[in-house]
């Protein structure tokens, strides 16, 4: 079945391969205690039975910051492209809705919120060492080269990236322990990192113990600590064998996590195909990988090399479009591995009104007439 994205319940052909899950967070939700005006997310009976029904588990209050202050957070079982799966995650997402808090009538998924997807790691391994360390050679790739790119197309339409995905906006205690982590932000790129060890031979993929094929990356080639947009430490955890992709902005519209779990798995895919049948898709990696092009170019030659469908490729062109040009992106350039001509100084000079540049030229005249009539009046009184 060839993947194609489909709104709503719909299939969009993901291999059995692909099992993933989500982590859903809000803001103004009641997780507390219930009253009759009040229900509970967490503790009303009939919301208890309702994610017991779905599968779904309630974050550990103790260890999410976000519980502690107002939010709750949400996570899914082991999801398919499935019909019914869809419709569970759909169902969810309206029932969080009914449980706002004391901050109001409405439950939000505001900047402090974010949608974490998680794709199973098995995705990145092949039928024996040399597959796998093609496939997570290619994957890592891909993603250090678009990874600008990704972090612009990862939220619906019109949708900015929130600023704490890329600076630390955290408060108290969180935001210190952050700091004595070194920890950037929740969701830091990654991509200059996975460069550097690649180029250097650093970054191990895969290796063999105890007669047994680990088939992980070696993360602490790259880093323990998960907070990254793409947190690779659960990779050969026998709980938690997945790979996680933190940027997403919190939401709870079904229709814009199933594009992300689409985009992100079709990443994965472009990395197996190169890998296992490279003489479909070796034109479009040639292309992606260029570097004497414009964002613009880059995120035509990335969306080709993702997706067979002028349809799909739109969805996520249009998401890029609508914010490539936001301020946080802007601000946070230098975290990100430049691959594609920027030409910020015309970008600004386009943007920058001729009233503006009028203004600073009248100001700077007039300093400088200011800065002659002193010296005259200085010579004046030598000459005295």
């Amino acid at each position: 079945m060839t993947m194609k994205y489909s709104r709503g319940t719909s299939k969009i052909g993901l291999p059995e391969l692909y099992r993933f899950g989500v982590e859903l967070e809000a803001f103004n939700v009641n997780t507390g205690r219930a009253k009759e005006d009040k229900p509970s997310l967490y503790r009303s009976p009939e919301s208890i039975e309702f994610l017991k029904q779905h599968r779904w588990k309630n974050a550990n209050m103790f260890q999410e910051d976000l519980v502690m202050h107002g939010g709750a957070e949400c996570v899914s079982p082991i999801l398919y492209d499935r019909e019914e799966d869809w419709q569970n995650l759909s169902e969810v997402c309206m029932h969080i809705k009914n449980f706002p808090g004391k901050y109001g009538d409405t439950v939000v998924t505001d900047d402090k919120c974010g949608c974490h997807v998680h794709i199973d790691a098995r995705t990145l391994t092949g039928k024996n060492i040399k597959e796998t360390e093609a496939i997570t050679a290619n994957f890592l790739k891909i993603w250090a080269e678009g990874e600008e790119l990704i972090y612009k197309m990862c939220n619906e339409e019109g949708s900015e990236l929130r600023p704490g995905a890329l600076e630390n906006r955290q408060k108290g205690l969180t935001r210190l322990v952050m700091k004595l982590q070194h920890i950037k932000a929740m969701a830091s790129p990654m991509g200059k990192k996975i460069k550097k060890d690649i180029d250097k031979g650093r970054l191990k993929v895969s290796y063999k113990k105890q007669n047994f094929l680990r088939r992980a990356i070696t993360t602490g080639k790259l880093d323990p600590r998960r907070y990254y947009g793409l947190n690779l430490t659960n990779i050969g955890n026998p709980k938690k064998n997945t790979i996680e992709f933190r940027i997403g902005n919190g939401t709870l519209n079904p229709e814009t996590i199933k594009q992300n779990v689409f985009l992100y798995a079709s990443i994965i895919e472009a990395a197996r195909t190169a890998a296992l049948e490279p003489e479909k898709n070796q034109e479009q990696l040639n292309e992606f990988f260029r570097e004497d092009v414009t964002e613009e170019q880059k995120a035509d030659a990335f969306l080709n090399l993702l997706f067979e469908d002028e349809e799909d490729r739109k969805i996520y062109r249009d998401r890029w479009e609508s914010v490539k040009d936001a301020h946080v992106f802007e601000r946070n350039q230098e975290q990100f591995a430049q691959t594609f001509k920027r030409e910020e100084f015309k970008q600004i000079a386009e943007k920058t009104p001729m009233t503006m540049v009028k203004d600073a030229f009248d100001k700077i005249r007039e300093a400088m007439q200011q800065k002659d009539i002193k010296e005259r009046e200085t010579n004046d009184g030598l000459e005295l």
